[in-house]
C-alpha cells in the first residue's frame, strides 16, 4: 500500500473509532455526526430543545404502586371462653381445613368443633412502598351466619394472607403477601358493648407481617417512551436522591425498560410516600445549573406569597440541598402559612433550622400538626429530637400522642420512649409538664402511654376485668388493702389462682397485672373501668391521634373557629398517623384525594373501605 493511501486509511479508521466510542459512552446517535443525516433534536424524542428546558418528571411519567393493597384470608382463633362455634359446612370451612392441613394439624374437624375456637375472616392493607418484614394491623371478624358470640381473649393462629379476586366465577389467589397472628382485641374494648357486633370483631395491632416488597414506579407516557428517555429521567432523579448504606451510596431510581422506572423509597419519606412521589414529579429533567439558579430566583418570590407558597416550596425541595438558602428566607416570614411550607420542605432536606419552627406551628395550629410532626419524624438532626420532645408538654392530647408516635418512629430505642414490654403489650412512662393523661393505642402497636409521673389509683370498691361480667368469666380482680397497697388476683377455671401486690401507682399496677398473666385486653378493660369510676387521677383516652384538617384560616393564625378566609392544606396527607382499619369514610376520601396527583389510570388511589372479599364471595359465586 502506498504511504499516502495508508495515511488516508489510518485517518479514516481513527475517525470512525472516535464516532463509535462517542456512541458507546454518551448514547448519542451516530446519525448526528454523519453529513446529510437528520439530526435528532434534544434528548427526548418528539420534544424540541426549548420545551425540554422546563419538562418535569411529572410531565413525562405517571406513578405506579400508590394504592393500598388489600390482603385477606380465613383463619382460626383459639383460646376463647366457650364463646366460639363450629363453622357450618361450606366453602369457608373447607378453605380453613385445607389451610390447617398445610400446617400439619391433626384432626382439624375436631379442633373446629370446639367452643374454644372460631373460624374468622381476616383483612389488612399493605401501604405503598411497604418492605418485607414491615408490620401492619389485621382486622378479624366472624362470618355473618357464625354462632360465635365473642372473640374476647382469642388468639389467632398463624395465617397466610393473599390478594384475592374473582375471575370467570373462579376464586383467584395471589402469592402469599403477608403472615398474620396474635392476640385479638375485640372492638367492644374501644367502642362499648351496645352493639353485639363489637364483640364478634376485633383487631390485632401490628399482627400482620409483610412478606413482599412493594416498590414504587414511574410509567413513561407512550409518546415519550424510549430507553434514552428512561435513562435521562432516572439520572435526573438520582442526582436529587441518593441512599447511603455502609459508607456507600446509590440512586433510588432504576430504568428497567423503555417505559418503566423502579423507585426505592428514600428514608426521609418512609412515612410520607405521597409527598415523596410529588417531589419526584417536580424534578426538572436535564436542567442546567444556570437554569436552576434562575428558577430559584422566581420560586423565592412565589414562596413568600401565601397563595403560591405550597407549590414553590415543593419545587424548591425537588431541586435539593441547593435550595436550602432560598427556603430559609421563608422561615422569617410573618405569615404562618409561608413559614410552614418553607419549614416542611427544609425538614425533608434535614435542615436543623426547620425543627423549632415546625414544633411551634404544630403546637399553635391544628391545621399544620399532622404534617409538621411527620416531617420532624423523618429528620436525622438532633434538633428534631428536641422539637418533638417539647411537644410532649402540649395541652392538646392529639399533639402529645402524635409527638410520642413520632419519637418512637424516629428512635424506638430512645430512653424517652423505650418503655417496658409486658407479654403482648408495652407500657411507656413519659415525662410531661401538662395535665396527667393515659393513652390506650388502638392502631399500630398494643401500648399504654402514661404522660406524667404521678399517676395513681384510688379504689373505693374492687375493680374487675372484664368490666362487663356477662361477656366472660371474671378473671382479674383489683382490691385495695389500705396503706397505699393493692392486691391483684387472677382466677381461671382449671388453673391455679395467681396473686400479686402493687402500690397505687399506675406503672406498678400494670406491672402486677402482667405478673398474674394479664393481657393487653385486661389492661384496657381495667383502665376503662377506672375512668368510668373516677378512680384514676388522669385523663384516659383511647385511639387519640392527630387528625387531618382540610383547611387553615389565613385571617388568624391562632383562631381555629373563625370561618373567614379558609383555604385548603395542599401538602399530601402523610401516612404516619393513618389508621387504615378505623379511619372514617371522610378520612378515606380525603386521603385518596390528596394522593390523586400521584396516581394514574393504571394505579388507582382508591382502595375498598368497608367490604372484604369474603363478604362478597357468597353473592358472586353460586353455591358458596
Amino acid at each position: 500500500m502506498k504511504p499516502a493511501l495508508q495515511s488516508e486509511v489510518t485517518v479514516w479508521w481513527r475517525i470512525n473509532c472516535l464516532l463509535l466510542a462517542t456512541v458507546l459512552f454518551t448514547g448519542c446517535s451516530l446519525t448526528e455526526h454523519i453529513p446529510g443525516s437528520k439530526k435528532l433534536k434534544g434528548l427526548i424524542p418528539g420534544i424540541d430543545d426549548q420545551q425540554q428546558k422546563s419538562l418535569t418528571v411529572g410531565d413525562l411519567t405517571v406513578p405506579k404502586g400508590m394504592n393500598y393493597l388489600k390482603v385477606e384470608s380465613i383463619g382460626l382463633v383459639t383460646g376463647l371462653n366457650n364463646t366460639g362455634s363450629k363453622p357450618p359446612t361450606g366453602a369457608q370451612r373447607q378453605m380453613l381445613i385445607d389451610e390447617m392441613q398445610t400446617h400439619n394439624v391433626e384432626n382439624p374437624n375436631a379442633t373446629l368443633a370446639s367452643p374454644r375456637t372460631s373460624l374468622v375472616l381476616l383483612r389488612g392493607y399493605l401501604p405503598p412502598g411497604v418492605r418485607k418484614g414491615d408490620p401492619f394491623d389485621i382486622e378479624v371478624r366472624v362470618p355473618t351466619h357464625s354462632q360465635t358470640t365473642s372473640l374476647r381473649d382469642g388468639n389467632l393462629l398463624r395465617s397466610r394472607m393473599r390478594e384475592l379476586a374473582i375471575h370467570n366465577y373462579n376464586v383467584r389467589t395471589g402469592h402469599v403477601a403477608a403472615l398474620s397472628e396474635g392476640s385479638v382485641l375485640v372492638h367492644s374494648l374501644f367502642r362499648g358493648e351496645a352493639d353485639n357486633t363489637n364483640t364478634r370483631s376485633g383487631v390485632i395491632l401490628g399482627g400482620g407481617t409483610s412478606q413482599m416488597e412493594r416498590p414504587l414506579g414511574l410509567v413513561i407516557k407512550s409518546n415519550y417512551s424510549s430507553i434514552r428517555t428512561a435513562t435521562r429521567i432516572a439520572s435526573a432523579i438520582n442526582r436529587r436522591f441518593l441512599q447511603y448504606t455502609d459508607d456507600n451510596s446509590k440512586g433510588i431510581a432504576s430504568a428497567k425498560s423503555d417505559n418503566y422506572i423502579e423507585l426505592g423509597v428514600h428514608e426521609s419519606y418512609r412515612h410520607n410516600v405521597s409527598r415523596y412521589i410529588n417531589v419526584i414529579r417536580s424534578i426538572v429533567v436535564g436542567e442546567s445549573d444556570i437554569a436552576s439558579h434562575e428558577r430559584k430566583e422566581l420560586l423565592l418570590a412565589k414562596l413568600l406569597e401565601p397563595t403560591t407558597a405550597a407549590a414553590a416550596a415543593m419545587d424548591l425541595e425537588a431541586i435539593g440541598p441547593e435550595s436550602i438558602t432560598t427556603l430559609r428566607q421563608g422561615l422569617s416570614s410573618e405569615d404562618a402559612e409561608v413559614r410552614f411550607y418553607a419549614a416542611e420542605s427544609l425538614a425533608y432536606l434535614d435542615e436543623p433550622d426547620a425543627a423549632p419552627v415546625l414544633s411551634r406551628l404544630a403546637a399553635e395550629n391544628i391545621a399544620f400538626r399532622w404534617h409538621a410532626m411527620t416531617a420532624l419524624a423523618g429528620m436525622d438532626h438532633v434538633n428534631a429530637l428536641d422539637a418533638i420532645t417539647e411537644l410532649l408538654n402540649a395541652e392538646s392530647a392529639q399533639t402529645r400522642v402524635g409527638a410520642f408516635r413520632a419519637l418512637w418512629t424516629r428512635s424506638p430505642n430512645s430512653p424517652l420512649v423505650k418503655g417496658r414490654n409486658y407479654g403482648d403489650f408495652s407500657f411507656h412512662q413519659v415525662e410531661s409538664s401538662a395535665y396527667p393523661m393515659v393513652h390506650i393505642a388502638m392502631s399500630k402497636r398494643p401500648e399504654v402511654v402514661a404522660f406524667g409521673a404521678d399517676i395513681h389509683i384510688t379504689l373505693t370498691q374492687p375493680v374487675f376485668t372484664p368490666a362487663d361480667l356477662s361477656l366472660a368469666n371474671k378473671k382479674i380482680t383489683v382490691k385495695s388493702k389500705g396503706n397505699g397497697e393493692l392486691q391483684i388476683s387472677k382466677f381461671e377455671v382449671g388453673k391455679q389462682d395467681r396473686f400479686a401486690s402493687s402500690t397505687t401507682r399506675l406503672a406498678d399496677l400494670i406491672r402486677a397485672i402482667s405478673e398474674v398473666g394479664g393481657t393487653y385486653s385486661d389492661v384496657v378493660d381495667l383502665l376503662q373501668s377506672l375512668r368510668k369510676t373516677d378512680a384514676i387521677n388522669a385523663r384516659v383516652l383511647v385511639g387519640a391521634r392527630p387528625r387531618p384538617v382540610w383547611n387553615y384560616n389565613r385571617g388568624s393564625d391562632a383562631a381555629e373557629g373563625d370561618q373567614q378566609a379558609w383555604f385548603d392544606i395542599t401538602s399530601p396527607l402523610p401516612d404516619l398517623y393513618v389508621d387504615r382499619l378505623f379511619e372514617t369514610e371522610a378520612e378515606t376520601v380525603k386521603r385518596n384525594n390528596t394522593r390523586a396527583d400521584a396516581v394514574s389510570s393504571g394505579s388507582s388511589a382508591s382502595d375498598s373501605y368497608s367490604t372484604g372479599f369474603f363478604d362478597r364471595v357468597t353473592s358472586i359465586i353460586p353455591g358458596l
